[in-house]
């Protein structure tokens, strides 16, 4: 799909509708708590925008190759990007800061950010659950830990 359409639930009435004009696929959107913000996984690039009143701009955008999963924390500080490989990068949302999140063996289908955003897990097609916080993987590279529902 090459559009991003916000849709007002109370009267299913179509309020603003971007299109893409790139000419390349959107793989996954993430909308910012507050509402005002999107990102969008476009081709290999990371389209940060607004929201507008009518519309929706973008004002930045970095490269990330096969972006397949986005997710803001709670807080909406911080995101998390996972690639179709399996990587998972965590950014801060306004300073563009990013932290690798290393372990995946299979693509991330799904993320979830703890209650106090200190952390997240991510989970591959493959069964297994990951477990990230966020200043243990800072500090030392090691993820907080992992469980393999593949083998119940």
């Amino acid at each position: 799909q090459r559009f991003i359409h916000i849709w007002n639930y109370a009267d299913y009435s179509l309020e603003i509708a971007w299109q893409n004009n790139s000419g390349e696929d959107c793989y996954a959107v993430a909308f910012h708590p507050s509402g005002f913000h999107v990102l969008a996984a476009i081709g290999d690039k990371i389209s940060m925008m607004n929201v507008l009143s009518s519309s929706i701009k973008e004002y930045n955008s970095f490269t990330l190759k096969a972006c397949r999963e986005l997710k803001f924390s709670n807080g909406g500080h911080k995101f998390a990007a996972a690639t179709g490989s399996g990587h998972v990068f965590v950014y801060d949302f306004y300073t563009g800061e990013h932290l690798p999140c290393k372990g995946h063996t299979a693509k991330v289908r799904c993320i979830d950010w703890f209650a106090d955003d200190m952390g997240f897990a991510s989970c591959p097609q493959d069964g297994t659950a990951y477990f990230f916080d966020l200043i243990k993987q800072k500090e030392d590279g090691v993820r907080e830990g992992d469980y393999d529902f593949s083998r119940r």
